[in-house]
């Protein structure tokens, strides 16, 4: 008897455009953004969401309006993603 292993995933919301430090620390953000919307379950949604809120009349309105995204992370990277978002300084919460 074999047991096929099954992939959990970890929810994370996070406000993709929270106030950092600086403008460098945002960068890493942007940046890390990109790079666990590309390893996230529905990566292509978030891409849009991102795309769309920067390009939008919301963003141009207002720079510091919140953005919330919520990304699916594979179990095996919860805490690669949760020590990324420390190191930078984003907040982050994990949905049960």
């Amino acid at each position: 008897m074999s047991i096929d292993a099954v992939n959990f995933t970890g929810k994370y919301q996070v406000n993709a455009n929270q106030q950092l430090s600086n403008q460098e620390t945002c960068l890493k953000r942007d940046a890390l953004m990109g790079f666990w919307s590309a390893k996230s379950k529905d990566g292509e949604a978030i891409h849009k969401q991102l795309t769309d809120f920067y390009q939008g009349d919301v963003y141009k309105a207002n720079k510091s309006a919140p953005l919330d995204i919520t990304f699916n992370i594979p179990d095996s990277e919860d805490k690669n993603f949760e020590e990324s978002m420390n190191l930078v300084g984003q907040k982050f919460n994990k949905i049960v």
